[in-house]
């Protein structure tokens, strides 16, 4: 109101002087002088619009120096926008320091200089102690400079404030924020920890030591404890130890001597954590223990080396040895013929440990031998077997090697003809560790196996003797005979003085069918035409002219009448050829220097073709 009744009051004796001024002039001089060119009127009229213009200004310059008075954080262009906006006519920047404040119709150009706040002085001591349950103020001294300076405090990190000073009580650190306001003075804040530091816990035991004979366990009581209990034990094999509610149980463990038993009350909110000992003493008792071995003939059964043990208290762990060293729950068992010691243990928690040691034996047994079968009767050159079963390694030898041989792999026993005859094999089941050795005998009997009236078409054919099949017989001299096959006749001539020929495998398994094998032996002439079972160079194609070179020691290209023979006399047909692993065509040796000529399976003919073709090969020979 004071500084309105001032801004009322100099307006007024402004415009006053106006009036007189003007009054005065008009007062001195004509009209002509009034109404000229740079007369009275308009000088007065400058006069008046600088008055005005003085009037603004002066009230711009009073609103600047209420800004200065009563605001010292805030520009002067936030005051005159948001606090006095009534009073002017608006306000512009013209650059960082000066703005131009518009004003009954003038524009006054000011100078934005913000005042410089006074300081506050303000010392702040936090508290610093140790609980006691008694609620202390968080701050011990705060002092403030000007004294009425307004004082509040905040423990929420600013959002809330308070003017009175808060408490604390509870062992815990708290930052707390001290802030001093007064017009005209800038704020200032400090903030402070004020910290009640724990208390030392409390224990106390109403023994510290005892001592507990196994099995029996013994106890003591806590009390004054500050925190939650808890118990450990230094040694667990001698003692441990558990907590219920404020009574503490002491076990006794396996072995004697001294264990220390700590009783901690844990840390607490207001208290820190505290401990105190026990002392337990533990003696052990006395153990009784017996054993039986085990005596008797090996049975191919396992039997546990002690046949009885007696142990007192009955609940005590038995453990066994066979080394001295090693010991096991699980009792040992005997099963082969042999001698050993086991050691027995007994032990128990509280208990002294104690031991015995005996001596457990299997004797050998008789041994044992068994034969599939004990003779045979077999045909030159065959061989048979038989299996052997025995508590030993099986071995074998014959009475008469020109007869037969043996050989042994695993159980079975093979014989080999020889010659015609008798033979005895003796069969030995050796000793070992649980059997004494065990012999038995077998009987062979050889027959000879020469073929002699048999027609030999169709039998497989072993031309060298060493064990390989190597082809069909499709010609037989000892009957001769002949036929027509494709529309071509053939005719087979019969041979004298021929080779002896035998049995050498009996239902071979090859493309022909399950056939006999013949071989051959002594001296004579070849008794059979035999075909290869397998194409030449793995069915590689030839022309005419490179079949006529081919040979692979006695095997040969076959002629044209040789496939005919090899055809009619086999039953070959247009639809069975294929299984018997055959091509659909094959040269012959038989041609000239344009032409040859080659069977065809797929058709059932032989035909002559340009020699340039190509076709495989299959050999044959006289066996």
């Amino acid at each position: 109101m004071d500084e309105r009744n001032k801004r009322a009051s100099g307006i007024t004796m402004v415009a006053l002087a106006v009036t007189i001024v003007v009054l005065l002039i008009l007062a001195g001089v004509s009209i002509s002088t009034l109404v000229g060119e740079n007369g009275v009127v308009d000088n007065a009229k400058k006069i008046q619009n600088d008055t005005y213009y003085q009037i603004a200004s002066e009230e711009v310059n009073q609103l600047v120096l209420e800004h200065k008075l009563t605001k010292k954080d805030e520009t002067l262009e936030e005051f005159l926008t948001s606090k006095v906006p009534s009073r002017i006519d608006g306000v512009t920047r013209k650059n960082d320091n000066t703005l131009i404040v518009k004003k009954n119709g003038y524009e006054i150009e000011v100078e934005e200089v913000k005042a410089e706040s006074q300081t506050l002085t303000l010392d702040v001591v936090p508290y610093v102690g140790t609980y006691d349950g008694q609620p202390h103020d968080m701050l011990t001294s705060v002092n403030v400079l000007p004294s009425d300076s307004k004082v509040e405090y905040s423990i929420d990190n600013g959002k809330t404030y308070i003017e009175n000073i808060p408490q604390i009580i509870n062992a815990s650190s708290v930052s707390v924020i001290v802030k001093a306001s007064r017009d005209e003075y800038k704020t200032e804040t400090v903030t402070k920890t004020a910290v009640v530091n724990k208390a030392e816990g409390k224990l106390k035991l109403s023994e510290t030591s005892g001592t507990i004979t196994y099995p029996n366990n013994t106890a003591f009581t806590v009390s004054e404890n500050t925190g939650t209990l808890s118990v450990s034990s230094n040694n667990n094999n001698i003692a441990t130890a558990s907590v219920s509610g404020n009574t503490v149980a002491v076990k006794s463990g396996t072995t004697a001597g001294k264990a220390t038993i700590t009783v901690t009350s844990a840390e607490a909110s207001n208290y820190t954590a505290k401990s105190a000992t026990y002392e337990a003493t533990v003696n052990n008792g006395t153990i009784s223990l017996s054993a039986t071995p085990y005596t008797g003939t090996y049975d191919g059964k396992a039997h546990k080396a002690l046949t009885n043990v007696s142990v007192n208290p009955s609940d005590a762990k038995l453990e066994y040895s066979i080394n001295g060293g090693t010991y096991s729950t699980t009792m040992p068992t005997i099963t082969n013929t042999s001698s050993f010691t086991v050691t027995v243990r007994a032990s128990k928690a509280g208990y002294k440990t104690q031991s015995t040691t005996q001596t457990v034996k299997v004797n050998k047994a008789n041994g044992s031998l068994s034969l599939s079968s004990y003779s045979s009767t077999i045909t030159y050159p065959n061989s048979t077997s038989f299996t052997a079963s025995g508590t030993g390694s099986i071995s074998a030898w014959s009475s008469n090697t020109g007869v037969a041989t043996v050989s042994v792999s695993g159980n079975t026993v093979t014989v080999k003809s020889i010659g015609v005859g008798s033979a005895t094999i003796t069969v030995k089941s050796a000793s070992n560790t649980n059997y004494n050795e065990k012999t038995a005998t077998y009987t062979v009997t050889v027959k000879d196996s020469t073929v002699t009236g048999n027609f030999g078409v169709g039998y497989y054919a072993d031309v060298d003797g060493n064990g390989t099949v190597d082809g069909i017989i499709f010609a037989d001299f000892k009957y001769g005979g002949s036929g027509s096959w494709g529309g071509t006749d053939y005719t087979i001539s019969t041979v004298t003085g021929l080779k002896e020929y035998y049995v050498s495998k009996t239902n071979y398994n090859g493309p022909f069918g399950i056939k006999d094998v013949l071989s051959a032996r002594g001296n004579g002439n070849a008794r059979f035409n035999v075909m290869a079972l397998s194409d030449y160079d793995n069915s590689a194609k030839y022309t005419f002219p490179a079949v006529e070179r081919i040979t692979s020691g006695e095997w040969r290209v076959p002629t044209r009448i040789e496939l005919v023979t090899f055809g009619g006399q086999l039953g070959i047909t247009t639809s069975n050829y294929s299984g018997y692993g055959l091509n659909d065509r094959y040269w012959s040796s038989s041609g000239g220097i344009s032409t040859g000529y080659y069977v065809n399976f797929s058709n059932g003919r032989i035909v002559s073709a340009s020699v340039n073709l190509g076709y495989p090969v299959r050999l044959s020979r006289t066996f």
